[in-house]
């Protein structure tokens, strides 16, 4: 059996790639379901209410509360 030669495995490559980038194009093209569009606005509306009930006062405070934490757990280890 031969080695196949370069131009024959870039030929390949380049076949392969456009085949592929033609089951991209149409599977990007296909419409969602109704059921999916349902169900990802009813978990964004879930992660919306969930940060509304979680947000901070003031602004950096989270961040500052999860630095602190960091620091702490850091402290628990030396």
């Amino acid at each position: 059996m031969r080695t196949p030669h370069r131009r024959d495995i870039s030929a390949r490559q380049d076949l392969l790639g456009r085949e592929l980038r033609k089951l991209f194009d149409d599977f990007t093209q296909e419409d969602v379901p109704d059921e999916l569009m349902k169900l990802a606005a009813q978990l964004q509306s879930a992660f919306a209410e969930r940060k509304d009930e979680e947000a901070p006062e003031s602004e950096g405070a989270g961040t500052t509360s999860v630095l602190a934490e960091k620091r702490e757990n850091e402290g628990e280890k030396a």
